[in-house]
């Protein structure tokens, strides 16, 4: 099991209190640095191209806390958008190089070598991931490395207490194409009997603008497009910090409702990457395969506010109170807005407007704190992904930091 030395970060997170969106930050990098067995084996890894430090482009931070042994961790996510990413999700450990925090391949390095190869425990590439309530790390793993598919795409459930495989869950080939990319996953529990096996995993596909719904309890999965998934032509470039690129990805976030909300009420919001509107569905609608036997059949379901932003926004969370936390990439501002309120800008606030350190903050995520879900705490993993795009993420400039807030 591999264990990290977080424990600087429970006497961090309790100093933020009373400081209203005052962002710690905890880690930052220039580049990606992982933790090889050996030097010998890291030089290989960089001579045969397995290993190319500047071309590793985080993605997610995911914060994790296990009640039984007292221990923090925080994963780290590099998918495989191109060779020379040795490994595509790991842990931060206690270890510095060249100033860069190690990260140690999660659960292991035979889980990441020879992807070629199409084993059955292995992990190709991976967007983002996602820690419920019971303790598990849900892994959606897209299959492709650059452009290249690989394997089918699969989810993977990790007991986070062991560090074991609960579940694995190959994606029907029905479901998906080569363009397809489930990379955006979020997990709901909805009971904590029989080993918690009554619980949803809904994944955002941007590359083919579809919804991905998965029951654990079924062990059944099934896609659903809609038009308010896809992206807006006049949405599709982006200048961040004097970079450019062009866009046209469709969902890209999806967040839950509080877990409080009563399920017939349930909502799980969502955007596309390229578009300016935020949009959200009930819940119970998604868990009924029924409604969506047809593409596109079911537009009456799938709610769009009237209210639009003047920029596009990545990654969406909300909190227990009912307040969601989005960006404005262009403006790199961090915002909240009262899920009871209109989706308009006099009823946004803005809690960051940090332009050199914020862009493009790819991870962002409500967690509760130690297990307590009365002390959440906001996550955000800025990581300049236009730098990536352009061709500017040179390592003599810090590139990717992980912030934290009391909320």
């Amino acid at each position: 099991m591999i264990v990290s030395a977080l424990i600087f970060i429970s006497t961090i997170i309790p100093s933020l209190l009373g400081n209203e969106y005052d962002f710690e930050l905890l880690y930052q990098w220039k580049q990606i640095e992982y933790k090889f067995n050996s030097e010998e084996e890291r030089s290989e890894a960089i001579q045969n191209g397995t290993f190319d430090i500047g071309k590793i482009m985080p993605i997610d931070a995911q914060y994790t806390f296990n009640q039984y042994t007292d221990e923090e961790r925080i994963f780290i996510t590099a998918p495989r958008l191109t060779t020379g990413v040795p490994a595509t999700i790991g842990v931060i450990i206690d270890e510095t190089r060249d100033g860069n925090p190690v990260i140690e391949p999660y659960p292991s390095w035979s889980w990441h070598v020879e992807p070629e190869k199409c084993k059955y425990h292995r992990i190709i590439s991976v967007f983002r991931i996602w820690w419920d309530e019971c303790d598990r790390l849900w892994i959606s793993d897209i299959g492709v490395i650059g452009d290249d598919f690989i394997c089918p795409p699969q989810l993977l459930l990790f007991d986070l207490k062991t560090d074991e495989l609960l579940h694995k869950y190959e994606i029907p080939y029905d479901q998906y194409n080569n363009i397809s990319w489930f990379n955006a996953p979020m997990a709901e529990v909805e009971s904590y009997n029989n080993e918690c096996e009554n619980a949803w995993l809904y994944i955002a596909d941007p590359n083919d603008s579809k919804l991905l719904v998965y029951s654990l309890k079924q062990d059944t999965s099934w896609s659903i497009q809609d038009k308010s998934f896809e992206a807006d032509p006049e949405y599709v470039n982006f200048t961040i910090d004097g970079d450019f690129f062009s866009y046209a990805d469709g969902i890209v976030s999806v967040a839950l409702s509080p877990a409080s909300d009563r399920p017939e009420v349930k909502k799980l919001y969502y955007h596309a990457l390229s578009n300016n509107k935020e949009s959200w569905v009930y819940v119970k609608h998604l868990k009924n395969r029924e409604n969506f036997e047809v593409p596109y059949g079911a537009a009456e379901l799938f709610h769009t506010y009237k209210g639009t932003r003047d920029q596009q926004s990545v990654t969406e969370a909300v909190d227990q109170d009912g307040y969601l936390y989005f960006s404005l990439l262009i403006d790199v501002l961090l915002v909240k807005w009262d899920t009871n309120t209109p989706y308009r800008q006099e009823n946004w606030e803005i809690i960051n407007d940090d332009y050199e350190r914020m862009q493009f903050p790819s991870g962002l995520k409500v967690l509760p704190y130690r297990g307590n879900k009365n002390h959440e705490v906001l996550w955000v993993f800025s990581v300049a992904y236009q730098r990536y795009e352009a061709g500017t993420l040179f390592g003599n400039r810090t590139n990717f930091r992980l912030f934290a807030v009391d909320l």
